[in-house]
């Protein structure tokens, strides 16, 4: 019905146009024309943007990735690392145990070696005493000078020699054991102080491996945030670029369905002209909407709980069952999906008096048309639902002068169009 409304007018200012300025249809045709042809350009260049912020994502997604590539090899290095430092701490505590072992040997060595010394200590004390006792080296050579005759000396030197003899072993034997005492001591203290220094730089190494981890985990988390959010962008501008090359292809149709109405509207003037029969016929006007569903406003254009809502909302009004969702204008439709924000949604790039204008239709229950579908004003398109990011059932609906973009900066209030 619309573009028969639009033929019609079109018609008219042809025909009322040969009458009084032959030239005025023709420059109006061209300017509608090169109209319809300056929005297709502009879509064309909206497209090249949006393609450009694409490509500039996508290079952020991949460089995104390398550095998650690259932190995740760190971390497993870093995993390794924290494995085998683990491993040398077990095999450290197992040393210790060992020296730990052979520690308590050593102690019953020295215990015994600290036992054979004090009896040492006593004997020797004992020996002295009675050298005080007795005088002495005196002593000995008073044993020597009893001698009653040269055999009995030799006899008493040699008994002589052997005291001495056996006071010098047990002196040596003594200092000796003394040293073998203090170096297993020692020896004991160091190989204990060496093991406990090498386990706590151990803990110490584990300790900053899993700070390390830590800090590359958070980074990793951090990175994969970034690309996840990076990918939603992504999906964003694809889903834009997708809307502009049907609003693309759309607006070529209608070019192509304007110039074609063009040559009818020539042949038909002519046929007129040559039959003298051009009559009165409607003064062409923008094209008007029609309302897209039955039922009441109840949410409004603009500002909206901190947020600009770019559309209306026409609800059921109290009313059950189904209710129908028309196209308000023909058109071609370039978008019939499901958003995760419009839920089941519809767009519709209209050309009315050579402007290229895109209606929005909302949260519907399901849809009848598809992508591409040429539709009249009036057209069933689906019924009314709560898809998407909705509270209730109700149309949200929405004009644009211009296409359709992902700021909605075309949008107006389309109560200028309907009434609700």
């Amino acid at each position: 019905m619309k573009r028969k409304f639009l033929i019609l007018g079109i018609g008219f200012i042809v025909g009322y146009g040969s009458l009084f300025s032959p030239v005025s249809n023709t420059a109006y045709a061209v300017q509608t024309n090169k109209q319809l042809e300056n929005k297709k350009k502009d879509v064309q260049n909206k497209r090249s943007t949006i393609q450009s912020e694409i490509s500039d994502t996508q290079s952020k997604v991949d460089q995104i990735n390398a550095e998650q590539a690259a932190t995740a090899a760190e971390i497993k290095k870093l995993d390794f690392a924290v494995a085998d430092t683990n491993t040398q701490i077990r095999e450290k505590e197992a040393q210790i145990e060992e020296a730990k072992t052979e520690i308590q040997k050593l102690q019953e060595e020295i215990a015994i070696l600290k036992d054979q010394i004090q009896k040492r200590d006593e004997l020797l004390k004992e020996r002295v005493r009675s050298i005080q006792e007795n005088g002495g080296v005196i002593s000995y050579l008073d044993v020597l000078l009893g001698a009653q005759n040269f055999g009995d000396f030799i006899t008493r030197v040699s008994a002589v020699t052997t005291f001495m003899q056996a006071d010098r072993d047990l002196l040596r034997t003594h200092q000796e054991d003394k040293a073998v005492l203090d170096q297993k001591e020692a020896e004991m203290k160091k190989q204990l102080d060496d093991l406990n220094q090498k386990k706590a730089q151990l803990e110490e190494m584990k300790k900053k491996l899993q700070v390390q981890v830590a800090e590359k985990n958070k980074l990793l988390a951090h990175l994969n945030a970034q690309e996840e959010k990076m990918h939603e962008e992504l999906h964003e501008l694809e889903d834009q670029e997708a809307i502009l090359a049907a609003q693309e292809k759309a607006i070529k149709r209608e070019i192509e369905a304007w110039n074609k109405r063009q040559r009818e509207l020539e042949e038909q003037r002519k046929k007129q002209a040559a039959n003298g029969t051009v009559g009165q016929m409607p003064t062409v006007t923008n094209g008007t909407f029609m309302n897209p569903t039955t039922g009441s406003l109840t949410s409004g254009f603009g500002q909206r709980w901190g947020t600009f809502h770019s559309g209306i909302d026409i609800g059921k009004g109290g009313r059950t069952g189904s209710v129908p969702i028309v196209a308000a204008a023909s058109g071609t439709v370039i978008r019939a999906n499901y958003d995760r924000s419009y839920g089941n949604v519809v767009m519709i790039t209209h050309v009315i008096d050579g402007q290229v204008m895109t209606t929005v239709y909302g949260h519907m229950e399901s849809l009848s048309v598809s992508n591409g579908q040429s539709v009249e004003k009036g057209q069933m398109l689906g019924y009314m639902g709560s898809t998407g990011h909705s509270t209730g059932p109700h149309l949200h609906f929405e004009i644009h002068h211009g296409g359709w973009n992902g700021s909605r900066t075309n949008a107006v209030n389309p109560l200028k169009y309907v009434s609700y």
